[in-house]
Parts: structure tokens; C-alpha cells; sequence
């Protein structure tokens, strides 16, 4: 029997927002919600929408979703599951990753992220290594450390010339950063779409209601696919579970990285975070674990191996 909207939503809401009476909309940064939107087949106008709002120069008129797995050449290598993987008709791909919590070597994530898309070309009967353009876009509720941003929320990198930027080693792989913390308008000062768009990322979930500001914007679709009230128990369920998991890890992991600062002030403060960092993994992969999910799903939130997985069930 299917639940009503207030037994579902109420117990649960008063966990993840207290004082709210309840969930109207799934935040979007949760990977359920970010594909369940922008990665389901028949929502590809939505992702088009997306993918303009970040590469506007690009002008995708259709795309189509691929496969989000990809495993390497043998059967000893990582397997990686993309958010989201699309292919214009023009033949660039595109990839998103949607991060709600900072991992460590992000940046060097996303250029091995871009190792497979590119090995597939080659499998397909690109023998002339001739490259299909390739935009690997991160969506992240952090900021990005050191000197490779400026305040700008959006940043594209590509392999440039040291001595010279203006020249590229390549024109066909790019990497595309949108740094969501950054983006500080409100929402009466949104002018575009990639404002809105954005916007969104950052605020859905915690929405009562659709702000008059996106009325006849032609985001209609998105809202009514976000509705937490008109999913079904199932759904509503899977989301809340994906939703409290990240929400433990990345308090596991600001706990660690904050006992990890502590710590450096005695041992340093390099050796301290990264310190941290590893114990809020190897917490958080331990609860996975001992939850049922799967060895891979671990690995491929975590960054850890299958082997260092396994130890943990022997420590």
C-alpha cells in the first residue's frame, strides 16, 4: 500500500531540514536526483538546457545518452560510472560528474576521468588517433584549492603552451569546472539561463515552492520531474537513502579533515590533513561496506581499490 505524502515526507524532513514540515523538491547536487533529471532518457531537452548554460559556444541542437559505464582494457583495470555521458550530433561527447564532497586530487580525477571516453575512440576505429572533441564537466559544491581558478564560477582548462598560452598541444580535450559555492546571486538578480540553471543546482532542495522569478522560463519540466510529493514510495525512498549516504560521508570526511587539522598543528599540517582525509574515508567506506553495497560502488565513491576495500573487513 502506497504511502501517503505526509507519513513519507514528515519523520524524514525533520532530519535533513529542521524545522521544515517537509521535502517538495530533491536537491539536485544528491547524484540520484542530478541523474534522475538530467541523465533519464526523455529528458535530454533538460540536459541540452544544462550543457548550454555551462558551454554556451558549443550550441548542442540534439544529443544522445551513452553508456555511463566504462571499463578499461583489461580486466584487472577500475571500472568508472559516469553521471552522465552524452554525444551531440556533431560527435562531441560530453561528460558530467556531479561532486557534492571535495575528494582528494580531484583535479587529476577529471583527467583520468577523460582517459576512457578517449580510449573508446580509439576502440571504435579511430586508428588514426584523430580526436572526437571532449568537454569532462564537474559540477561541485566546493571550491576548487591553489591557484588554478580565478572567482569566476564556471573555468575551462585545456593542455596550453607554458611559455606561451595562446597555443594549445590540443583543441579536442577540454575540462570544465563549475564551482557552485561561488555563485553568490539571489534570486531576483537571475538574467540567464545559465543563472538559473546554476541557481538550481544550489537551492532546489531546499524550495517549498516554484519562485515566481522561473515562471514561463521553460523550466516547467524540470520542477515537475523534481517534485519529491509526486514520486512514488519506492523513489522517494531510494532518494532519502542516497541523500542520508552522502550527507554521512561528507560529514565523515569534514570531521576528518578537522581532526586532521588538529593533528597538524603537532605533525604538521600537510601530513595531518592527508591524515584526516584517509580516516574519514576508510570510516565512511566501512559503513558501505557493512551495509551490503557493493565493492565497486565503494571504489568508485571513495577512490579506494577493491583490495584496500576488502582489508577493511579484516581490521
Amino acid at each position: 500500500m502506497k504511502k501517503s505524502e505526509k507519513e513519507i515526507s514528515a519523520p524524514v524532513a525533520a532530519v535533513i531540514n529542521p524545522g521544515d514540515e517537509d521535502i517538495r523538491f530533491i536537491d539536485l547536487r544528491v547524484d540520484y536526483a542530478f541523474k534522475r533529471v538530467f541523465g533519464t532518457p526523455g529528458n535530454e531537452e533538460l540536459l541540452k538546457m544544462l550543457i548550454d548554460s555551462i558551454l554556451p559556444d558549443l550550441h548542442v541542437s540534439t544529443l544522445t545518452l551513452g553508456n555511463q559505464e566504462n571499463v578499461g582494457d583489461s580486466k584487472d583495470d577500475k571500472k568508472t560510472v559516469f553521471d552522465i555521458k552524452a554525444t551531440t550530433e556533431d560527435g562531441e561527447t560530453v561528460v558530467i560528474e556531479m561532486q557534492l564532497a571535495d575528494k582528494k586530487d580531484f583535479n587529476d580525477r577529471l583527467v583520468y576521468y577523460s582517459t576512457y571516453p578517449i580510449r573508446e575512440q580509439v576502440r571504435g576505429g579511430n586508428r588514426d588517433y584523430q580526436l572526437a572533441p571532449l568537454y569532462i564537466i564537474a559540477i561541485m559544491d566546493f571550491s576548487m584549492e591553489g591557484g588554478r581558478t580565478t572567482d569566476s564560477v564556471i573555468n575551462s582548462f585545456c593542455i596550453r603552451n607554458d611559455s606561451d598560452i595562446s597555443k594549445t598541444l590540443t583543441d579536442n580535450v577540454h575540462y570544465v569546472t563549475v564551482e557552485l559555492p561561488k555563485f553568490k546571486k539571489g534570486v531576483s538578480d537571475l538574467n540567464s539561463l545559465a543563472d538559473r540553471m546554476i541557481w538550481l543546482l544550489r537551492n532546489m532542495g531546499s524550495l517549498k515552492s516554484v519562485p515566481e522569478e522561473f515562471h514561463d522560463k521553460g523550466l516547467e519540466k524540470l520542477f515537475d520531474i523534481s517534485n519529491f510529493t509526486t514520486m512514488t514510495y519506492e523513489e522517494q525512498m531510494d532518494y532519502l537513502a542516497k541523500f542520508h549516504a552522502e550527507l554521512d560521508r561528507r560529514s565523515e570526511l569534514e570531521t576528518a579533515i578537522e581532526k586532521g587539522l588538529k593533528l597538524g598543528m603537532e605533525q604538521g599540517l600537510e601530513q595531518g590533513l592527508e591524515q584526516g582525509r584517509t580516516e574519514g574515508v576508510l570510516s565512511v567506506a566501512a559503513k558501505m561496506k557493512y551495509s551490503g553495497v557493493p565493492v565497486q560502488t565503494i571504489c568508485n565513491w571513495t577512490g579506494l581499490s577493491p583490495e584496500e576495500v576488502d582489508r577493511i573487513e579484516e581490521q
